[in-house]
């Protein structure tokens, strides 16, 4: 089983981040090629814009599909079908004369690459292994601005590809993948299991729908809300679908995801607004480089807490936590001092990614040995949906 070599090590952890951090710097690196894409494809900058959009939706979707792959094919399909997605979307994104096939290569590319993060937290095991992949992904994204505008002087495309060296990890992780899905370390799989089209479906349709609210406006709150009901339905009358009922009814686990989904939230939304916060107190360098340091900060705590969270008692993990988030949104309310300000992405990635490690073990836990592996796909959903909540908020509030 995959989950003794997890917790022996043969699967390394740096595959496993290694497969996992590519994607964050992909998304961030996006943001400073907005302008050179708009004008080489003769676009509007906010047409361009889509192209951060269509990522963020990609790799929403990711996780769900996923899920489904490991439930009934195994980790070494799904870590196929998501390698496979990544190559297609960079070699769309390399060769797209026009908008609509870049778009839906970064679509591609974030959806194979949310998969791949899925997996590699699926396959790490523990939640120290868990924090070093968490704490990666934050730290790696950190750089991606600096690195997309450093790649930029060779040409606008060449930031958008930065998805590709996740595709470096993958021999190593099918090298130690299970040939059969029973196999599977988070617990047994159903590969005669039929698929759940119609629970697959309400989710993608209710995962768009609120990721495209800020831009289509009301029309997709009300999808949003049909989708719901539908899927609630959808989940009272299908005990072991896609979206299995032991899983979303375990108290456990919807605290967990609730609680990534928040911190992920505000971390993404303090992200954007606090560059925009400092703008009159420093020049645009310092910024940049202040705020590369406190992500880099945070997310380095983040790996060192985590390595010790099973000495430490729930409640004051839980505290510790909660507490971080809490004065990350606190400092640029009621702080007045620039570096106070910065201060604030440290402590959101810090508690963010750190949350992210340890309750990822804490919802896997929570369900059914069968479902474990659905646990962790939807928990890394709620922790993904942060991803485009955060820049939705900034927007209203910056606005």
């Amino acid at each position: 089983m995959i989950h003794a070599t997890a917790h022996n090590g043969r699967i390394s952890v740096l595959s496993l981040a290694l497969l996992a951090t590519p994607t964050s710097l992909s998304a961030n690196s996006i943001t400073t090629v907005i302008p050179a894409l708009a004008h080489a494809l003769d676009v509007s900058t906010a047409d361009a814009t889509w192209a951060a959009t269509a990522f963020g939706w990609g790799g929403v979707l990711g996780a769900p599909l996923t899920a489904a792959l490991l439930r009934t094919r195994g980790s070494r399909v799904a870590t196929l079908a998501n390698a496979a997605l990544v190559l297609l979307g960079t070699l769309l994104v390399a060769l797209a004369p026009a908008l609509p096939m870049l778009l839906a290569g970064r679509a591609a590319q974030a959806a194979g690459g949310g998969g791949l993060v899925t997996l590699a937290i699926t396959l790490a095991g523990t939640t120290s292994r868990t924090g070093v992949i968490t704490a990666g992904v934050g730290l790696v994204g950190a750089f991606g601005p600096l690195v997309g505008s450093t790649l930029s002087a060779i040409s606008w495309r060449t930031p958008l590809l930065l998805s590709l060296p996740a595709l470096l990890a993958v021999p190593a992780i099918l090298r130690h993948a299970p040939a059969h899905p029973h196999d599977h370390d988070a617990g047994p799989t159903d590969a005669s299991a039929p698929t759940d089209i119609v629970g697959i479906l309400l989710v993608m349709t209710l995962i768009s729908a609120f990721i495209l609210t800020p831009r289509l406006g009301p029309a997709t709150l009300a999808a949003a809300a049909v989708a719901t009901a539908l899927l609630t339905l959808h989940i009272r009358r299908s005990n072991a679908g896609f979206v299995p009922r032991a899983v979303v009814s375990s108290r456990v686990f919807v605290i967990a995801s609730a609680t990534a989904c928040a911190l992920s939230t505000s971390y993404f939304a303090l992200l954007y607004t606090v560059p925009r916060m400092l703008e009159r107190h420093w020049p645009a360098e310092r910024i940049g480089l202040a705020t590369l340091v406190m992500l880099a900060a945070g997310s380095i705590a983040s790996l060192l807490f985590t390595r010790w969270t099973s000495r430490y008692a729930p409640a004051l993990t839980r505290t510790v936590l909660l507490t971080a988030g809490a004065v990350a949104v606190a400092l640029p309310l009621t702080a007045p001092w620039p570096t106070a300000l910065v201060a604030a992405n440290a402590f959101a990635v810090f508690a963010a990614t750190a949350a992210m490690a340890w309750h990822s073990d804490r919802a896997g836990k929570a369900v059914p040995g069968e479902h474990r592996a659905t646990a962790l796909a939807l928990f890394t959903l709620c922790y993904q949906l942060g991803g485009a909540f955060g820049p939705a908020l900034a927007s209203l509030l910056i606005a």
